[in-house]
C-alpha cells in the first residue's frame, strides 16, 4: 500500500516538509510519485524513516545519517563501519543514561529530604499552635 506525504507524516508524528528535508538530504531515496507527481510512500520508505527517526532521537547528526545512507549504498562491505556508527552512538547513549540516572537518584534525595523536612516542621507547628490543640 503507498500513502502521501501527508498521511505518511502524520502516521510519524513530523511535517510534510521534514519528509522533503530528508529527501532533499539525501537520507531517504527518491520518493516515487503518483500520476500527479504527489510522492507516494510505501514500506521501503516507511522502514528507512523510522530508521532515521530513532536515529535522530538518538541525537545522531544528519550529516553521521547521511553517511550512513552512503555507506549503506555502497554494499555489504560497510557493514562494519555502518554497524560500529550505531555501537559508538549507543555507547554515547549509555554514558548519558548513567549521567541522568545519577541526577535522578540525588534529585530523589534531595525530595524526600524535602518532603521529610517539611512534614517535621508542619507537625511541630501543629503542636505549637492553639488552634489544633
Amino acid at each position: 500500500m503507498k500513502y502521501t506525504i501527508k498521511q505518511t507524516a502524520e502516521h510519524f508524528g513530523i511535517s510534510a516538509p521534514t519528509l522533503r528535508y530528508y529527501e532533499k538530504e539525501g537520507l531517504l531515496d527518491p520518493v516515487g510519485k503518483n500520476q500527479s507527481g504527489h510522492r507516494m510512500y510505501g514500506e521501503r520508505e516507511f522502514r528507512r524513516i523510522n530508521f532515521i527517526l530513532t536515529l535522530r532521537m538518538a541525537g545522531v547528526p544528519v550529516e553521521d545519517i547521511r553517511r550512513y545512507v552512503a555507506l549503506f549504498h555502497q554494499g555489504a562491505e560497510t557493514i562494519p563501519e555502518r554497524k560500529q556508527m550505531l555501537e559508538d552512538q549507543l555507547s554515547e547513549l549509555r554514558n548519558e543514561a548513567k549521567k541522568l540516572n545519577e541526577v535522578i537518584r540525588r534529585l530523589e534525595g534531595i525530595i524526600d529530604n524535602y518532603e521529610e523536612t517539611l512534614m517535621k516542621r508542619e507537625l511541630t507547628s501543629r503542636k505549637e499552635d492553639p488552634f489544633y490543640g
